[in-house]
């Protein structure tokens, strides 16, 4: 494979302005499977993040507008009383999500459809920091609730030092009242929280704290700071209320403060910051708070005896640590029984989580500063390829390269030799972009807003002896731009276009050439709507917001067509008949409404009703039943390239069809007849390939379950961002699906059955009443990397000892309990922790050296069914590599299957399958880490095949698959690392030096 290692898309970094969780912590509880962080950025932009597992996989993305900005953010939720019932009953609304841009307005997200869903605005001055009322907390023990919706308020700050209120009741947003008018100097409130329900803090910047009642709207206590020794105010960044009612501060000193809860007074001030605190976070318990500044600390303090044996409690400075290389501006917390993560962000543009309840054993992780799908899309055959970001579009034009031994082309902007910026599209209006793709052939760009869709055609020039391309944009039907889309693209062939409008409908567009090049092409004026199958999801805060289409996928002969969700579910279509330009469609109506409809109530809707454009038509797979849907939001979606070049489908394939008084054009009714296999891989890496016409998990999949994936693609922490293949050379290299993510690029050979790598354990040796164990490899030699000696209770019988040999020993997955980490990184080793203790210890019982294992790492709190994983059943194992032997007849079926009902037979029918597994000298699997922020990976060369006789069927096929049987593949890795993207950045450069202040 060739590689073109680009730097030179100019994809701009937005930094972090504001973080925050959907739910608030519960630490006797688990962590809820709606849990969502919501990240601001600089650009106006919306993440949607889920960190179930400790994965942190970017789902949505909301798109702003031009020069806009997400300075803060928070989530809402309505409590339902039932009427009658005195507040017994109750129950949870919708999660509401809310932004504030810098501007005098407050806006309303609708996170199932993209889209801003409302907006308030007044004439009471820019809003500076806005904060939600707290949820009422234990609803059963309240009491005086009313029946009907129970709202959260929201407080805002503004530039004229107004302290407003905001209502969100009825499922509104609307201005409600001044909680507190300006002082006489109207100084800014730049920041606020809720103390209680019914009490607001704000921090202004005449340095003053004000504690303000909101029944009475009054002043209950101004809290001065004081005059600074440089300036004349202190500014008062960010102000906090712990559990307990105490009020901590963080201001332009670099001061810490720490304020009575029952008096107002000075308590405490810590000095551990150089600069400004921009922000506070605390824990759930408030035992620990965080201080993040401008000089890129994040400070750590807990509560500790002021003296030994004193009750009396003073806050100390724990730790302190730069994990961003540039200002932090915002954080936030979450804890539950299994997950406890704080996440801070800034100016780096790179979310940083770092575990609160075992900080000290466990490491951090830095999240992706880029998007989790890729943002480029190339064309192989026009050796072109697109960037997009914001409103604007740029395309490239990769040069051949020369013949070299060297296949890795590594080409930097100063040559100037090894690409060419062909042409920039801006979009007109305020949308920023949601999709962008190029078509195939490299004819066709499609763009697509939140409120319009546009298509352009490419025409290729010269000028000034370079190469150029002209624009022209193609006019589509009015309701296509009006709708808008979130996703966009073509088939394979570049003869359809799809939308994937706001309410997850699939939009279908015949794109039909021109007689004359000089002629725009056209768009047929029919639209196919295709609806997704009705489901019964589970009830869930979020609505219909894991139904989002997040991925779409097209055969390659450009007839089947594939959708995927974010809660793992995937549809599927096909289309009948052939291609004829000459078909006489009979009128009608374009069954494309005016309006914008729902597509749960028109997922009934008869097939009949979809058009039928050049006598062709897309019906839903007619299996009779849909695919099983998977145990997370699906990441990549491709369907495996078929091994047989299709030729153009004949127009004389509807010749014979006898027309009848009710159909006066008959059309065929042929599906597609190759074996089509879709591969979808998931957040939790696994890999599932499904045969689509049957409905079914393919062969290989049957043969290979996702625990057979190698462990060097199961333990990347960085989720997968794209895929792409190689199938250039089946007979010597096989298929080849590539998969890659921010820092890593991973090759399967799919051709090839995966190796069963079972972890076998040796008894070394006794401790007391416990057997110590060490794992081997199936050939005998030590495992590495494992972890310490495992301790196993001996059983009490032959009979037991025998049952647990062959579960630990018999060639197969011990049932062993995995410690997972608490959602940030893994746990550290033990000669880099601070304490300087293992992870371990041993109780002595009793005199005769009886002794439990005591694990320091486990929290006594947390439920063990979330801390543990148990390993499937062996009789899976057994039957997948059963499977196996299927294509040797029926006398090794046999065989096997009398060998899998002892320990030595097991062992044999796993040395068996891995033999016939290794048949072939060709690598199972690569992955390499040399790249750093991929942007994205497209494919630009070798160009697709096509038909060199169209005469001969035969010899065409075989001309056609053997025409690139020599060629490499050609990809471009677009790269943008952080580095480059902070330190170019127009808000200053990356203070990269080495500090040695401490």
């Amino acid at each position: 494979m060739d590689i073109h290692r680009c730097r030179f898309v100019k994809h701009p970094a937005e930094p972090i302005h504001a973080l925050a969780f959907s739910h608030s912590s519960s630490l006797k509880g688990k962590t809820p499977s709606d849990l969502r962080l919501a990240l601001g950025r600089g650009n106006g932009d919306v993440e949607i993040w889920n960190p179930q597992n400790g994965h942190w996989v970017q789902e949505v993305i909301l798109k702003g507008k031009k020069n806009s900005i997400i300075e803060q953010l928070a989530w809402t939720r309505d409590l339902i009383v039932e009427e009658g019932t005195d507040g017994s009953n109750f129950s949870h609304g919708p999660l509401r999500l809310f932004s504030s841009s810098g501007s005098n307005s407050i806006t309303e997200w609708d996170i199932c459809s993209g889209a801003p869903k409302r907006q308030t605005e007044g004439n009471f001055g820019d809003i500076w920091c806005f904060a939600a009322q707290p949820q009422i907390e234990n609803p059963a023990k309240a009491k005086g609730l009313e029946s009907g919706k129970s709202s959260q308020l929201l407080a805002a700050g503004c530039g004229n030092g107004t302290v407003i209120l905001f209502s969100t009741e009825e499922n509104d947003l609307r201005y409600l009242r001044p909680l507190l008018t300006p002082p006489v100097k109207k100084p800014r409130v730049v920041s606020i929280t809720w103390r209680d329900r019914n009490t607001v803090v704000a921090g202004y910047e005449d340095s003053a704290i004000r504690v303000i009642d909101v029944r009475s709207r009054t002043v209950v206590r101004n809290m001065s700071l004081g005059k600074p020794a440089d300036g004349d105010h202190t500014i008062v960044w960010t102000v906090k209320c712990l559990p307990d009612g105490t009020i901590i501060s963080g201001d332009s000193t670099g001061e810490l403060k720490i304020w009575d809860a029952k008096n107002f007074s000075l308590v405490q001030r810590l000095k551990s910051h150089t600069h400004d605190i921009i922000d506070l976070a605390m824990s759930a318990t408030g035992d620990t708070v965080f201080s993040f500044g401008v000089d890129r600390r994040t400070v750590s303090y807990k509560a500790v005896a002021s003296h030994t044996g004193s009750k009396k409690l003073r806050w100390a400075e724990v730790s302190h640590r730069r994990y961003h290389r540039h200002d932090v501006k915002c954080s936030a917390t979450f804890e539950s029984s299994d997950l406890s993560v704080l996440v801070s962000g800034g100016m780096d543009c790179r979310p940083v989580v770092v575990p609160i309840r075992k900080m000290q054993t466990e490491t951090h992780r830095t999240l992706s500063h880029l998007q989790q799908r890729p943002v480029i899309a190339s064309s192989a055959a026009a050796r072109l390829f697109i960037s997009w970001w914001n409103r604007e579009i740029v395309v490239y034009q990769v040069r051949k390269s020369r013949d070299s031994a060297d296949s890795t082309f590594d080409f930097d902007d100063s040559t100037g030799s090894a690409y060419e910026t062909l042409t920039r599209l801006m979009l007109q209006g305020d949308e920023n972009i949601q999709d962008a793709q190029i078509s195939a052939d490299g004819q066709f760009i499609a763009a697509a807003t939140i409120n319009t869709v546009k298509l352009f055609q490419l025409r290729k020039t010269q000028a000034v002896g370079r190469p150029c391309v002209r624009t022209r944009q193609i006019e589509l039907p009015s309701t296509v731009v009006r709708l808008g889309a979130r996703r966009t693209g073509f088939s394979p062939d570049g003869k359809w276009l799809y939308t994937i409008r706001k309410d997850n409908t699939v939009a279908l567009n015949k794109i039909v050439p021109s007689q004359d090049v000089k002629e725009r092409p056209t768009v047929h004026d029919k639209t196919v709507k295709l609806y997704r199958t009705s489901r019964n999801p589970p009830e869930s805060a979020l609505g219909t917001y894991r139904q989002t289409i997040s991925h779409v996928a097209f055969s390659s002969d450009s007839r089947v067509l594939a959708v995927s969700d974010l809660s793992g579910a995937i549809d599927t279509w096909l289309l009948e008949g052939h291609e004829d330009l000459d078909f006489i469609e009979t009128a009608g109506l374009d069954n494309d409404g005016s309006s914008d409809s729902s597509s749960s109530s028109s997922s009934d809707e008869d097939e009949d009703e979809s058009p039928v454009i050049h006598a062709q038509k897309w019906i839903r797979n007619p299996s009779g039943s849909h695919l099983p849907q998977l145990d997370s939001s699906i990441l990549a979606l491709t369907f495996r390239p078929s091994p047989k070049v299709s030729l153009w489908n004949p127009a004389d394939g509807n010749l014979g069809l006898h027309a009848t008084r009710h159909n006066a054009q008959p059309v065929a009714h042929e599906l597609p007849s190759s074996e089509e296999k879709l591969i979808a891989v998931t957040a939790t890496h696994q890999l599932v390939e499904f045969d689509v016409l049957n409905c079914r998990l393919s062969d290989w999949s049957r043969r290979n379950p996702s625990k057979y994936l190698p462990h060097a693609f199961t333990r990347l922490k960085d989720r997968v961002v794209g895929c792409f293949w190689d199938c250039t050379d089946r007979t010597n290299r096989g298929e080849r699906l590539w998969l890659y993510g921010l820092n890593w690029l991973f090759m399967l050979d799919v051709s090839q059955d995966l190796q069963y790598q079972a972890t076998k354990v040796e008894k070394v040796g006794t401790l007391g009443r416990y057997d110590v164990l060490d794992p081997v490899s199936p050939d005998g030699k030590q495992e590495q990397g494992l972890g310490p000696k495992a301790l196993e209770m001996p059983n009490a019988n032959a009979n037991a000892n025998n049952s647990q040999t062959q579960r630990l020993g018999g060639g197969h997955h011990a049932q062993k309990k995995r410690k997972r980490n608490t959602g940030a990184g893994d746990a550290m080793p033990v000669h880099e922790r601070g304490t300087g203790l293992g992870s371990a210890m041993l109780k002595y019982k009793t005199d005769l050296g009886d002794a439990d294992v005591i694990d320091m790492d486990v929290d006594v709190d947390m439920d063990q069914d979330t801390d543990a994983e148990v390993d499937d059943e062996d009789g899976d194992d057994m039957l997948a590599l059963m499977r196996r032997g299927e294509g040797q007849g029926h006398q090794n079926q046999n065989a096997a299957k009398a060998a899998s009902s002892s320990t030595e037979g097991r062992q044999s029918l796993l040395t068996n399958a891995n033999a016939n597994a290794n048949t072939t000298s060709r690598p199972l699997y690569w992955s390499t880490f040399a790249y750093h922020g991929i942007l994205g990976i497209g494919v630009i060369g070798p160009a697709p095949a096509t038909p060199a006789d169209e005469s001969t069927s035969e010899n065409g096929e075989e001309k056609i698959q053997n025409q690139n049987q020599n060629q490499n593949l050609e990809v471009v890795i677009v790269e943008r690392d952080i580095y480059e993207l902070v330190q170019k950045a127009p808000y200053g450069r990356i203070d990269a030096g080495q500090d040695w202040e401490t």
